[in-house]
C-alpha cells in the first residue's frame, strides 16, 4: 500500500478518522489526495459521498 508522504498527512489522517469509511474507501480518498489538483473541500466531499453510499448499502442488507 502506498503511503502519503505529504506535509499535510496529519490533516489527512484527521479527515479519514472523521468519517466512518471502509479501508477500500479510505484508499480511494488517499489516492485522490495524492493528485496535484486535490483540494480539502473536494476530499471532504468525496469522503461524505463514500460514507453515504456505504451507509445506504448497509441499510439495504
Amino acid at each position: 500500500m502506498n503511503t502519503c508522504n505529504s506535509a499535510n498527512s496529519k490533516s489527512l489522517g484527521k479527515l479519514l478518522k472523521t468519517y466512518n469509511l471502509t479501508p477500500k474507501n479510505k484508499q480511494k480518498v488517499i489516492i485522490s489526495a495524492q493528485r496535484k489538483t486535490a483540494t480539502w473541500s473536494g476530499l471532504h466531499r468525496l469522503a461524505r459521498k463514500l460514507e453515504f453510499i456505504q451507509s445506504s448499502k448497509d441499510q439495504k442488507n
